[in-house]
């Protein structure tokens, strides 16, 4: 069994008013506010909820062209879109994500298409965040040459 552990960290910086500044070291910073639906939503910055889909989309990216490159499979394009869906549970009435559906569209070369079908399984079974949600995620993919 492999027993290496990642450590990741970020700091947030409160800006005023109910807005922050997201740090990850020498990355770039991400301003962060609440979707334009709650006090002081913003529909033009990054919110904790578009950071989740965001996260879960682009490991399933990452996952998938980890896969891909393990089996000498060339990818030509990839796009997602995620829409999930918070709302309150039956069993605690707390708010939380209870679905997160997926469309992937990949297009690979010539008679890659058939081999990267059968990865699919492993990309989302791999995807760390998705590991880490108690969401159900679904994930449709359309995969062409």
């Amino acid at each position: 069994m492999d027993t290496r552990a990642f450590t990741y960290t970020t700091d947030l910086e409160w800006v005023g008013n109910r807005e922050a500044r997201m740090l990850a070291g020498p990355r770039p910073p991400l301003a962060v506010t609440p979707p334009q639906e709650f006090p002081d939503g913003d529909d033009v910055r990054w919110s904790p909820e578009h950071l989740y889909l965001a996260a879960i989309q682009s490991c399933t990216m990452l996952s998938f062209i980890a896969h891909c490159s393990h089996n000498d499979l060339q990818l030509l394009a990839y796009e997602s879109h995620v829409e999930g869906r918070l709302a309150r549970g039956a069993d605690d009435g707390r708010y939380a994500f209870q679905q997160v559906d997926m469309v992937v569209l990949a297009r690979m070369a010539g008679g890659h298409a058939g081999p990267a079908r059968e990865l699919t399984a492993k990309a989302e079974r791999d995807c760390f965040i998705s590991a880490s949600t108690t969401a159900d995620v679904v994930v449709d993919w359309r995969i062409i040459e």
